[in-house]
């Protein structure tokens, strides 16, 4: 089966899906457990914009609910845009109702965006290319399974997206030292329950460094304290060989409430890190997830940060481990 990694493929693998180019409509696509392909629903845009929309979204909603989705994609397709990303945020709002996670897109000129992304890293001044379909029916095909990470509204992301920027502004004064600081501020945070936006901001600026990124994984790993402060100084240490062994896999069972403590702060960082800050946490995530005997859910966070940053070599690492030698025993 062929997983279908970034929202681009899934746009371009739509007309083969439904057996025609789509106009004037909007498709949900229903997502069942680890992303398989569900039922496959079109409207016309004009369903979801006229006096009867709500009754429509309704419909589209409760369908989704009978058919068990987790997730769901709603992608629209019109020549005024404007009612083509209101018929698609009226979908989204209803599926959202009984959904866990809802995506948007529009799809308009050859090219593909998300309506209510305001970052121009991710969607550029009108949108990205639709890349060519690749070959394969509908049943060869399912969807990366969504590991659990949102987004925080548009208001915190940009108060966190300041304070990211703010702790990188530092680094300039004294490196090392920076480097030392960040190590402290996720310290803290595991033991305090950072939160809010200014937290996770400068928690995703530290974790964009990568020592601070490995020290962190260290963090993980039981008696590794010696081999956390070689990380953070750029040494390749006998105690980082020690602590990790051969091939990245830990030698000594990672602590597990501190892994879930790391992994729910991974998270929240995700959910409000601007988008070029998104790779390091989501490649992290994908190392605990491979080192948690969880390849599947590990592929789809290393998915995620190179949908972020095609080249981060993390993920691309850690994607390379899983198919060479599979999970941690």
């Amino acid at each position: 089966m062929t997983t279908i990694t970034r929202p681009g493929e899934l746009v371009s693998l739509l007309p083969s899906l439904l057996g025609f180019e789509p106009r004037e409509s909007v498709v949900a696509v229903l997502l069942r457990e680890r992303g398989a392909l569900g039922a496959i629903l079109r409207l016309d845009v004009w369903d979801l914009v006229n006096d009867a929309a709500s009754e429509a979204a309704r419909d589209l909603a409760r369908i989704a609910m009978q058919e068990g989705a987790r997730r769901a994609v709603v992608v629209g397709y019109a020549d005024d845009e404007d009612d083509g990303c209101l018929a698609v945020a009226t979908a989204a709002v209803a599926l959202e109702e009984t959904v866990a996670a809802v995506e948007t897109w529009m799809v308009a000129g050859g090219r593909y965006y998300c309506p209510s992304c305001e970052d121009p890293r991710c969607c550029p001044p009108g949108g990205r290319t639709v890349p060519a379909a690749r070959p394969g029916g509908p049943s060869a095909w399912s969807v990366a399974p969504d590991p659990g990470a949102s987004r925080a509204p548009a208001r915190e992301r940009r108060l966190s997206s300041r304070a990211a920027r703010r702790w990188e502004d530092r680094a300039a004064k004294d490196l090392q030292a920076w480097r030392e600081a960040s190590a402290r501020c996720w310290r803290v945070a595991l033991e305090e329950e950072a939160d809010g936006p200014a937290p996770l901001g400068r928690l995703a600026a530290a974790l964009g460094d990568v020592r601070v990124r490995d020290a962190l994984l260290l963090m993980l790993v039981p008696g590794a304290s010696r081999a956390v402060r070689d990380a953070l100084a750029g040494r390749d240490s006998a105690a980082i060989t020690k602590a990790l062994g051969a091939g990245m896999r830990p030698t000594r069972p990672p602590d597990a409430g501190r892994v879930a403590l790391v992994t729910d702060l991974l998270v929240a960082v995700l959910e409000h890190a601007p988008q070029r800050l998104c790779a390091p946490a989501a490649a992290t995530l994908g190392v605990i997830a491979w080192w948690e005997d969880d390849p599947d859910v590990a592929r789809a966070w290393c998915a995620i940060a190179l949908d972020h940053d095609p080249g981060y070599r993390l993920a691309l690492l850690t994607l390379a481990l899983i198919d060479a030698v599979g999970s941690p025993p």
